[in-house]
């Protein structure tokens, strides 16, 4: 029989992409999006720029609850690798999303 302590992987990946939405902040890096933008010209460059950026920022993990605290000390590497690599996806697509929206109101209005 399977040890009931242990955390399925699937369990495991659900809690790091729910932490890492929290910590990607849709509305901040879509204004920041949005504000790159606006910049005339460079704006094609700078997405590019802010998107590797994004993509070096560590997420940060919440240890918060006893909870958090067991998942991550029974399986680091798996829920930092999953953790991260959602967060930098959620980042990124919420900047390139804000750039669009943004892109989209100068042409239009």
């Amino acid at each position: 029989m399977a040890n009931t302590t242990e955390i399925s992987s699937e369990l495991l990946t659900r809690i790091a992409q729910a932490d890492a939405q929290i910590d990607a902040s849709k509305w901040c890096w879509m204004v920041f999006g949005f504000g790159l933008s606006i910049l005339p010209v460079i704006n094609v460059v700078l997405i590019v720029i802010a998107v590797i950026i994004v993509n070096l920022l560590v997420p940060k993990i919440d240890f918060s609850s006893p909870e958090r605290v067991r998942i991550y000390s029974q399986h680091p590497a798996l829920y930092t690798e999953q953790y991260r690599k959602t967060a930098k996806r959620l980042r990124s697509v919420n900047i390139l999303w804000g750039w669009t929206i943004g892109i989209i109101i100068i042409i239009f209005f």
